[in-house]
């Protein structure tokens, strides 16, 4: 069905994005591709869509799908092949959306069977609501969270022989992620849908994938079955990613220091939502948490449960309807504009959407030096010094200054955002989803990063992320909120180890491991629907 043969994909100075990748996949086939950012992973899964992204260039090798050659159709076909065959879902939801348009329009635009009571099934199989309120919402008004779910949802609406998902499970909460897994297992088995699955979660792939194609820089180092590549991996670097995996029994181990110093952050009885009036919806209810100096304390939630909301609010990028926000006892303005250099300066965020927070027509260096010459004072000269310390301290060569972030993959453009929160010298840091984007082996590195900050320069961290396993490592203590509300607090220890309330529990409960699904995987025949 599909058939790859030596491609290989160049940049404009030669250098090999894809280099001579050769690749079978059969109808019915469930294939996972992982591998760490800048590896190929996407530009292999547009490049079979015939989109090779600006900068770059198809240099050889055949990409054939049902005996055609997608590399050399002409604009008419691909199109007919992209709505008739073929259905992408990229890892930023919100390109995937358009802004203007409201949920159910979404869907039905697409949708086989543009029915409201068609579109409504659809939303509900990815776990959002299919009330009439909720298809008359915009994107803007969802949570990052509900954007992957509602894109995903338009993905599926038409119904493809073949589905691409770069990274569909980003930004879920484990809950949601289970059931938006199972929603793709299921359309999968009943369509006998061809499934290429890229993502940086091992765990996720091995609940969907039968077959492991491991990338790195470019070029195939692993590629079989999926239980045999995991357990018994042939390349040191496929053992690096299945021994980066977090896990959250690291929680059960760990010593929370006491925190005798006053607290850096304040929350008190904030309150917060979006829209007005009837349609106004309160995301955050009377949250108060505490964070001091050189302590990572972190949000879990499922996906609209106000994590989001809370981060912007205490950044200054959304305003509350009432509660404060105070950085060294000292109460901030409710808008970041109204905020001083140095107040702006404390407090940075490291947004979800890593895209859509850079300026597409600035670059990387020009993006990290603004903060360094604006909050800092540093001339020209002092700032490219420092932006090239700053790409290397999170993983990046000193030539990604020069490009476009159009030019870079997802996990590249999340390590560009931390570098640029870091140019301003933060005393708080506030992280939402920054690993979402990385694989395991680069998100360990940018964990050890921070934690080493948050070490060494009393660096005070609030964390929002949907992965437990990343809160067992990280966090000292853990807000549990559930629709708005704080459920539960404690340290780490007590709220993933012992958790008091139900819903922490379901989703402890919920967290899912490598050894598990590999155990419980039922065997499949190849090609098999």
């Amino acid at each position: 069905m599909i058939s790859i043969s030596d491609l290989t994909v160049a940049d404009t100075a030669g250098r090999a994005v894809l280099d001579q990748v050769t690749l079978r996949v059969e109808p019915g086939d469930r294939v996972g591709i992982v591998g760490e950012s800048g590896s190929g992973k996407t530009t292999l899964a547009t490049a079979l869509l015939g989109a090779i992204r600006p900068g770059l260039r198809a240099a050889g090798g055949t990409i054939t799908f049902d005996g055609r050659d997608v590399l050399s159709l002409g604009e008419r076909e691909l199109r007919a092949l992209r709505r008739d065959s073929f259905a992408y879902l990229g890892q930023d939801p919100a390109t995937a959306l358009t802004p203007t348009m409201r949920v159910g329009r979404q869907i039905a635009e697409l949708a086989t069977d543009p029915s409201p009571k068609s579109v409504a099934r659809h939303l509900e199989g990815v776990g959002l609501p299919g009330d009439r309120v909720f298809q008359r919402r915009f994107p803007h008004q969802l949570s990052g969270g509900q954007q992957q779910r509602l894109a995903l949802a338009r993905a599926m609406a038409g119904e493809p022989a073949v589905l691409i998902l770069d990274e569909p499970t980003t930004g879920l909460d484990v809950i949601t992620q289970a059931l938006v897994l199972t929603q793709i297992e299921e359309l999968a088995a009943a369509r006998g849908i061809t499934l290429l699955f890229i993502t940086h979660d091992l765990i996720a792939a091995a609940r969907l994938s039968d077959r492991l194609v491991v990338l790195r820089s470019g070029r195939v180092v692993e590629d079989g079955p999926l239980a045999a590549t995991l357990t018994a991996p042939k390349h040191p670097y496929t053992a690096e990613l299945v021994a980066a995996v977090p896990d959250i029994a690291e929680a059960f181990d760990k010593d929370t220091p006491a925190r005798a110093s006053a607290p850096l952050l304040e929350v008190r009885d904030l309150v917060a939502g979006h829209g007005r009036g009837r349609r106004k919806l309160t995301t955050s209810d009377g949250v108060s948490f505490q964070v001091a100096r050189g302590e990572c304390v972190a949000l879990l939630g499922a996906s609209g449960s106000g994590k989001t909301t809370i981060a912007r609010c205490v950044s200054g990028h959304h305003r509350p309807d009432s509660g404060q926000v105070l950085v060294d006892g000292e109460v901030m303005p409710v808008n970041v504009r109204d905020r001083t250099l140095d107040q702006r300066r404390k407090v940075q965020l490291v947004p979800q959407d890593s895209a859509g927070s850079l300026n597409p027509r600035r670059t990387v260096g020009a993006a990290i030096a603004r903060p360094l010459r604006v909050l800092q004072g540093m001339d020209k000269a002092a700032a490219e010094t420092e932006t090239t310390r700053l790409l290397s301290l999170v993983g990046l060569p000193a030539e990604m200054a020069a490009r476009y972030p159009r030019q870079l993959s997802g996990g590249q453009r999340q390590r560009v955002t931390i570098a640029r929160a870091l140019a301003a010298k933060p005393e708080l840091l506030v992280c939402d989803e920054i690993t979402s984007s990385l694989d395991v082996r680069v998100q360990a590195g940018v964990l050890d990063l921070v934690a080493e900050l948050s070490r060494t320069e009393d660096l005070a961290v609030v964390l929002i992320t949907h992965d437990l396993g990343v809160i067992a490592r990280m966090a000292d203590r853990v807000l549990s909120l559930r629709a708005g509300v704080v459920a539960e607090q404690g340290t780490v220890h007590e709220v993933l180890g012992a958790p008091r309330h139900e819903w922490t529990a379901e989703l402890v409960a919920a967290v899912p491991s490598l050894r598990t699904e590999l155990a419980n995987r039922t065997p499949r025949k190849a090609g098999a629907a």
